[in-house]
């Protein structure tokens, strides 16, 4: 199982600075600032000064959509299966029926991304900078086995290779008792039986994911509407999915991407805004160690890891969000779509890699409610000291494929500095 941990800074791609020059605007009133720059919604800092934000984004999820958008338990892959000759093709020998019981499986995994985004503005219309998130993720399992016929052979010898007069397993009956959540956690773990994955079990993890540098480039600025073009390289710093953990939830997938993105903005009137935002991610080829499964196989050997030619499948992001202001604040529902095309593999060695490759086709439908309060009066009035732009978010997944049910809650923090 592959839990999709797909965070959303794309969507801040140099994320969350303020548009505009407002630090020389101290006497200017809330309705007289631009109205990206007084609700912090495009993405330049000022000229000559820095912008941050903080952003503390939570999320959870124990369900997943499937190939055909049907919801289904993370993890369902390992839920209820019958551990015979299909799972460990030795058991055949023992006759069609011999089977190690039933596996039960549930999973829930919970995450922490704590994104810095750091800009500077070089003219009033070119902003440098960069993202750095940081990612802790929790992964709680429930896994048992039960009701099997067969059992531990207690002549094996672990230290020799498995063979007819050297077998691992016995059926069940008199001193042989029938396996174990314990015993299969042994084949799985024991190199005698081939598989050495590590012990499936709830498990923390954290560290830095990739971060991004880039450049953005308002092209077009009028009084009612603006137009940002922007262009970044995310690093593929972070560490690559562990190919011996089953429940691995890796913090990045540790690809170089090149970023381009789109955003308009729109007022309509009325109080009311439109924000249109579009992204296009470009993976490039690189390495990454994985195991490789035979078609229908649930459980790869380690024997079948390779060095293998990886090729994330290219992606895009879209928003379209409809505001509504009034005073300090502004309150927001926005679409999002997420997709990305299906993964490529090759070895070197010419093996078949085809399984890899399926279902790695992604989207996900989400809509996001927020609400924005805007420090810029308060600091204005000397009640800050620093503008101040706060947002909170929620966003919710309500269709997708080979995506988790996932929803996030965001807290945004943005600043302007000299």
């Amino acid at each position: 199982m592959r839990p999709l941990l797909r965070p959303n800074w794309i969507s801040l791609l140099m994320g969350g600075l303020l548009l505009g020059n407002f630090l020389t605007q101290e006497a200017f009133a809330m309705d007289e600032l631009p109205i990206p720059t007084a609700f912090g919604l495009n993405t330049m800092a000022p000229e000559s000064s820095w912008g941050i934000r903080f952003e503390q984004r939570n999320n959870d999820y124990h369900q997943t959509y499937d190939q055909h958008g049907n919801l289904q338990g993370l993890g369902a892959s390992f839920d209820g299966i019958q551990l015979n000759s299909s799972i460990f093709p030795s058991l055949a020998l023992l006759g069609p029926g011999a089977s190690l019981g039933t596996t039960r499986f549930k999973s829930e995994v919970r995450n922490q991304i704590s994104t810095l985004t750091i800009g500077y503005g070089i003219t009033p219309d070119i902003t440098v900078g960069a993202i750095i998130p940081y990612v802790k993720s929790h992964t709680h399992v429930s896994f048992g086995v039960d009701g099997g016929n067969v059992g531990a052979n207690p002549a094996f010898d672990a230290s020799q290779p498995i063979s007819a007069g050297n077998f691992p397993f016995a059926p069940a009956g008199g001193a042989v008792a029938p396996m174990d959540t314990a015993g299969v956690q042994n084949i799985l773990t024991n190199p005698a039986y081939g598989y050495q994955y590590k012990r499936i079990a709830s498990q923390q993890s954290e560290g830095f994911s990739d971060p991004t540098i880039g450049v953005l480039w308002r092209a077009y600025k009028a009084a009612d509407q603006s137009l940002i073009v922007g262009i970044g390289w995310r690093v593929g710093l972070a560490r690559k999915d562990d190919p011996d953990n089953l429940l691995d939830t890796p913090p990045g997938d540790g690809s170089d991407d090149l970023r381009t993105r789109i955003e308009y903005f729109k007022n309509i009137g009325s109080h009311l805004d439109l924000r249109l935002l579009a992204d296009y991610n470009w993976q490039t080829r690189d390495k990454a160690s994985m195991r490789i499964p035979s078609s229908g196989q649930l459980l790869a050997l380690a024997s079948s890891k390779q060095r293998l030619q990886r090729d994330l499948g290219d992606f895009y992001e879209t928003d379209i969000e409809l505001g509504y202001r009034w005073s300090n604040w502004r309150w927001a529902a926005t679409w999002h779509r997420y997709e990305k095309q299906s993964d490529t593999y090759r070895s070197d060695l010419g093996t078949d890699t085809s399984s890899l490759e399926t279902n790695t086709y992604t989207r996900a439908d989400q809509y996001r409610l927020s609400a924005t309060w805007s420090g810029i009066q308060a600091w204005q009035q000397g009640k800050l000291p620093l503008p101040l732009i706060v947002r909170l978010e929620m966003q919710d997944t309500f269709s997708g494929r080979n995506f988790v049910d996932v929803r996030d809650i965001y807290l945004q923090v943005t600043a302007l500095f000299r």
